[in-house]
């Protein structure tokens, strides 16, 4: 296949290039794509039925995002010590045939060559969320929570025998940690995406070298070997992108990209999601790397490539983790009635962060204290040096959580800007990042919500209407730096403010 003579076309040059599963022959405008006869447990090609299949499983599969490259499979005959393209012989083998895609115009190479504009960018993230938008959902088996495990699982198995090759050991163990603790932190949010539909049939591999910018934007050489692979969220798809932006040093290509497909999209949850994804992309990428610098086939000066590339991608997914793995303290505040309760509930599943309320503080203080609670405004429990003590407690509390790793969200008035640097004193102390939230709505609606908490009787707080007014009159608003949240509007919208500041990409 290195002869041009080989071929029906007669292309003047032959060039072949070799990944850890395919030979691929660019012979003039057409490329030819040979499966290895390998079995990485993943994916299977050991017989000659099974290339045979997945030959014709690329095209169709790859059709989806790039109808007009691939033109078809092709049989490769044997006659004696002669290998054809036409018949007669007994099949050798099998490749897919597709158009050759102009080199200088892949996204990778534009990159390299800093021609990737923030055009192209947002132009490949509308061809991307338009595809997630037509792909079905992935069928009920690939949609359990097991399976991603099991994918995750499976990616640090194969990683262990490169450790001290092209992984470090703290590394390794420091990026296995990481995943384990987000399965569990997140694990409300990880169901919610499922039952969402989040979960599609994708590309599931979807980096710069597969996407060429011409006229349109062709997206090409989809994962067709494995069906559990390929179908994932939506998050775990455009993380991959996103962390090769990143492994290439293009960090405002990799925002604009993220930031563009959320405005598309409305989904805003994936920031709660890219750095995990992300981290698990680079190590499939080191992985992949780790087999190139292993396979015998490939030439030394590519296996020493490889090696690097390997370290860099697990470099990066290690610091994938600690960023996000880092604690997050929110003071969520406003005034009684603004929603702020339900707002911090709502965020601290989404986030898997604990939430501590001050009213519940307040009255397990009354409690242990014999002290008897709705005293009224600014009086018994309600005074300014049980408040004071109030919040003494709720800091504390969050302060151990944090250092304990875990996120946590302060449900809490904060009338006071003391009590708002108390909060972020502690955020300091732990290394967390700190991010204030003030809830606001028109004083109608907080006042409806106060009399119906009211009437209902399920509810920790001894705020009504004649305590919202007191209480307006003595509340400092935070400064500049506050997610203002109105919520008198969607909720999704406010979560979605919350979000873009705590996770920014």
């Amino acid at each position: 296949m290195l002869s041009p003579r080989f071929y029906p076309h007669r292309p003047r040059r032959v060039q072949h290039t070799q990944t850890h599963i395919s030979s691929v022959f660019l012979a003039g405008e057409l490329v030819y794509k040979v499966k290895k006869p390998v079995d990485f447990g993943f994916l299977d090609y050991s017989t000659l039925r099974k290339r045979a299949y997945w030959c014709r499983r690329e095209v169709e599969l790859n059709r989806r995002l790039a109808p007009d490259l691939y033109l078809g499979t092709a049989r490769i005959y044997r006659r004696g010590d002669e290998f054809s393209l036409e018949p007669p012989g007994a099949v050798a083998e099998y490749a897919v045939v597709m158009k050759r895609l102009p080199e200088e115009r892949l996204f990778s190479t534009l990159m390299a060559r800093g021609r990737a504009t923030l055009a192209q960018t947002r132009r490949i993230a509308r061809k991307v969320a338009e595809f997630h938008a037509a792909a079905r959902e992935a069928p009920l088996p690939n949609r359990r929570l097991g399976l991603l495990r099991r994918n995750l699982e499976e990616n640090f198995r194969q990683t262990e025998p490169y450790i001290g090759r092209t992984v470090s050991r703290s590394d390794y163990r420091a990026v296995y940690d990481y995943n384990r603790r987000f399965l569990e932190s997140r694990l409300f949010l990880l169901k919610k995406r499922v039952r969402d539909g989040r979960i599609r049939d994708c590309h599931g591999d979807l980096h710069a070298e597969h996407i060429c910018v011409t006229n349109g934007i062709v997206i090409y050489d989809c994962l067709e070997f494995s069906s559990r692979l390929r179908h994932c969220d939506v998050a775990a798809e455009i993380a991959f992108l996103y962390m090769d932006l990143l492994f290439h040093r293009h960090p405002h290509l990799a925002r604009a990209f993220i930031d563009e497909y959320i405005r598309l999209t409305g989904d805003w949850e994936i920031r709660l999601l890219l750095s995990f994804y992300a981290c698990y992309r680079a190590v499939v990428r080191e992985k992949v790397e780790s087999f190139r610098f292993s396979d015998p086939l490939v030439p030394p000066a590519q296996q020493k490539a490889s090696r690097r590339r390997a370290a860099r991608y697990f470099h990066l997914a290690r610091d994938l983790a600690r960023r996000d793995g880092q604690p997050r303290l929110f003071a969520v505040g406003g005034l009684p009635g603004t929603g702020k309760s339900t707002l911090a509930g709502d965020w601290a599943q989404r986030l898997g962060a604990a939430c501590i309320t001050s009213d519940g503080v307040r009255r397990e203080l009354a409690a242990a204290g014999s002290t008897r609670g709705g005293a009224g405004w600014q009086k018994g429990i309600y005074s300014a040096e049980w408040t004071k003590r109030v919040y003494g407690e709720v800091v504390r509390r969050a302060e151990g959580l944090l250092r304990r790793g875990r996120s946590v969200v302060i449900d809490a008035t904060f009338a006071q800007r003391s009590f708002r640097r108390l909060a972020a004193a502690a955020a300091r102390r732990k290394g967390a990042r700190y991010v204030t939230v003030e809830c606001i709505c028109p004083a109608g609606i907080a006042r409806r919500r106060l009399e119906m908490r009211g009437r209902s009787g399920r509810t920790l707080s001894d705020a009504d209407w004649s305590i919202y007014r007191a209480m307006k009159k003595v509340y400092t608003p935070p400064r500049r730096a506050t997610v203002r949240v109105d919520t008198s509007d969607d909720i999704e919208k406010g979560l979605a403010k919350i979000a873009a500041a705590a996770f920014p990409p």
